[in-house]
């Protein structure tokens, strides 16, 4: 099986690892439909990363969607009883690209958790979103963040909507300077800008920064979120992955979605977050009777470019013969190499570029070995 791996694109070896990984915890694959009626999304459009929804008519006249986005489509057909519904899944959604302003298939893996969702599934979630970075790479990062600290301390600060969102943006920005300029400008209270503005800043390891978190936690919300967290730290703590979990608060998502713990991946080759995920409790209670939920996406679509498979040779063997020679056995000869565990191709000269272990003519009903290419 590591031989086939190795053979396989970085996207397409992670699909089946993680497949293999999220089965032996006992998730459950999930295929979806390609196309949703296009308002379903457009009427959740606030979730989507992306506003521009790739719409077509039906033969029945309805307006249709491509999928921009798979945790809606689950949580609305996914079949739902007393026990929870664990999930993954190996999917493409399409969305508009900002450097391009084209739509384009983005192929994703990911879970996703339907029912009573207390803290012992949040780590397991966590935990899994830690593997699979660790497929990836196993330099990488997982930025947690919890949605009761910048958005519960906000809405205690008594400023507009306009000025709450100025101050998101500087905080995912990590910008402290015009921060505080916002807050000024808006006449927020001092202590709770101060506040604000250490909160944003906490970006280091969980198990280090805990206890500094927990000791600016300034209400009941905040402190509830810190047991939470302790819980996490109490169970990943003696992992492998607990040096690469980090409290990161800048991260933020919808609060008219998401609501506990969210959080994001990086591996060291890639510039942008290759996985992100959340508890999203509101968006479950708008679409189901379901009123707790968490996930997380793996985006597959640009790790080809950033982890290229070098191999030496594309073919463990090359045949090469000439089709007006005598080649009614070469179809058994080349079967055999391959029930030997090679891999082989024939042809009837070299392709442009293509390496091989080893080099055969076929001639006479007969294997000549040449040099190598």
């Amino acid at each position: 099986m590591k031989d086939l791996l190795a053979t396989m694109s970085k996207e397409d070896s992670l699909t089946y690892e993680l497949s293999s990984l999220y089965k032996k915890w006992g998730y459950k694959e999930y295929r979806m439909a390609k196309f949703e009626e296009y308002s379903f999304y457009s009427d959740n459009r606030d979730f989507l990363s992306s506003s521009s929804i790739l719409a077509f008519n039906n033969s029945d006249g309805r307006l249709m969607a491509l999928k921009p986005d798979i945790t809606l489509s689950i949580v609305k057909n996914a079949k739902l009883n007393d026990a929870l519904t664990k999930l993954f899944y190996n999917e493409s959604v399409f969305r508009m690209t900002e450097s391009s302003n084209d739509f384009k298939e983005i192929k994703q893996t990911g879970v996703e958790v339907l029912g009573k969702v207390d803290n012992y599934l949040v780590a397991e979630v966590l935990s899994l979103a830690a593997k699979s970075l660790n497929a990836i790479d196993d330099k990488f990062i997982l930025s947690v963040s919890h949605m009761a600290f910048i958005p519960s301390l906000l809405a205690e600060m008594k400023i507009s909507e306009n000025a709450k969102k100025e101050i998101i943006t500087c905080i995912k920005g990590k910008n402290s300077h015009d921060l505080k300029t916002v807050c000024e400008k808006c006449g927020a209270d001092e202590a709770k800008t101060e506040l604000l503005i250490k909160l944003a800043k906490i970006n280091s390891k969980l198990m280090q920064t805990l206890p500094e978190l927990c000791a600016l936690a300034s209400n009941e919300t905040m402190k509830k979120a810190c047991t939470e967290l302790e819980f996490i730290a109490a169970a990943l703590g003696k992992s492998e992955i607990a040096d690469k979990l980090f409290i990161d608060l800048s991260v933020l998502s919808n609060t008219e979605y998401y609501n506990g713990i969210i959080f994001q991946g990086y591996v060291e080759k890639a510039p942008n977050a290759v996985l992100s995920g959340g508890r999203y409790d509101n968006l479950a209670a708008k679409l189901r009777d379901v009123t707790q939920a968490i996930g997380f996406a793996v985006y597959l679509d640009n790790l080809n470019l950033y982890y290229r498979k070098e191999r030496g040779y594309d073919s463990d063997i090359l045949i090469l013969f000439d089709s007006a020679s005598n080649s009614e056995s070469l179809l058994s000869v080349a079967q055999s190499f391959i029930d030997k565990g090679f891999s082989v191709r024939v042809e009837h000269t070299v392709p442009e570029g293509f390496k091989a272990k080893t080099v055969y003519n076929f001639e006479n009903g007969a294997l000549r070995e040449v040099a190598s290419c």
